[in-house]
């Protein structure tokens, strides 16, 4: 055994060292769904092992394959927007670089989202609309989106927003009206379904007593519109030093309370300030 081991000791002693090779060119092409790397030169010998790294959000990619005379490609699936860095190797020879890939055409369906399915006319804040749109691979996009707005009062608004950092978004102006507001978005070919906000009416601001018949009409917002069916509301007013309150639930926009009160006024009943 001891003879067998220094004989290969030996043969290894005496092959022949890898034979230098001149410095061969690096292309790289992009593909639909790959990056191609061909390395090419009169001098590159066949049997060469080359290699090429990918540096990406998940870590290396590494892609193996051995050369022909005179030139190797080497195909790495790379679908992935942005810059991506990489690393070639042959033999004693090393590249370093990167890449960009422009993200695609968007493609369908957009996927709206907007923020409160169901608000309120009054509150200051309106409902939002974020879009993402994407490419084939989902990758997001770069091209404009051009909002369109149907409102319940028969306007109709339209937007073209930027895609920022990834999102598109853009608040949606809700007037002063109720009803059912409709929301679409396009860019480039893509489309998708319509999204709906429904408008309600505020809470309740003014109410018009009358007397004769005890009750109460005209039971509205602040922008006039009825509020919704048994919308939570109080009469308030001081009998003897009492503050009192009394239950008010509007019906079709009137009222007629239990109790009748003289001077009394009509609220509504613990409504957060954002909602007014």
């Amino acid at each position: 055994m001891l003879g067998a081991s220094v004989l290969l000791a030996l043969l290894a002693a005496c092959a022949d060292p890898p034979r230098p090779f001149a410095r061969p060119s690096l292309t790289v092409r992009m593909g639909p769904d790959d990056l191609r790397f061909t390395l090419a030169g009169p001098d590159l010998p066949a049997g060469e092992r080359a290699e090429v790294s990918l540096f990406g959000p998940a870590g290396e990619t590494v892609t193996r394959a051995g050369t022909q005379a005179g030139q190797v490609t080497l195909r790495v699936p790379s679908v992935r927007a942005g810059a991506v860095p990489f690393e070639v190797r042959v033999g004693p020879h090393r590249f370093e670089g990167q890449v960009r890939r422009e993200p695609g055409e968007p493609v369908s369906p957009l996927t709206l989202k907007v923020g409160g399915r169901a608000v309120r006319v009054t509150q200051p804040r309106p409902p939002a609309l974020v879009l993402h749109p994407t490419d084939r691979h989902g990758n997001v996009t770069r091209r404009p989106v051009t909002v369109r707005m149907e409102r319940p009062d028969g306007v109709t608004l339209r937007r073209t927003v930027p895609v920022k950092h990834l999102t598109a978004w853009v608040f949606l102006p809700p007037g002063r009206v109720t009803g059912l507001m409709s929301v679409t978005a396009v860019t480039g070919g893509a489309a998708g379904e319509s999204g709906e906000v429904d408008l309600l009416p505020g809470p309740l601001s003014r109410a018009r007593p009358e007397e004769a018949a005890g009750r109460w009409s005209e039971v509205r917002d602040r922008l006039g519109n009825r509020v919704v069916e048994n919308e939570a509301a109080v009469l308030t007013a001081v009998e003897d030093s009492w503050n009192v309150q009394v239950p008010f639930t509007p019906v079709a926009g009137a009222a007629t309370p239990a109790v009748t009160l003289p001077g009394a006024r009509v609220e509504a009943e613990e409504v957060p300030f954002a909602e007014r």
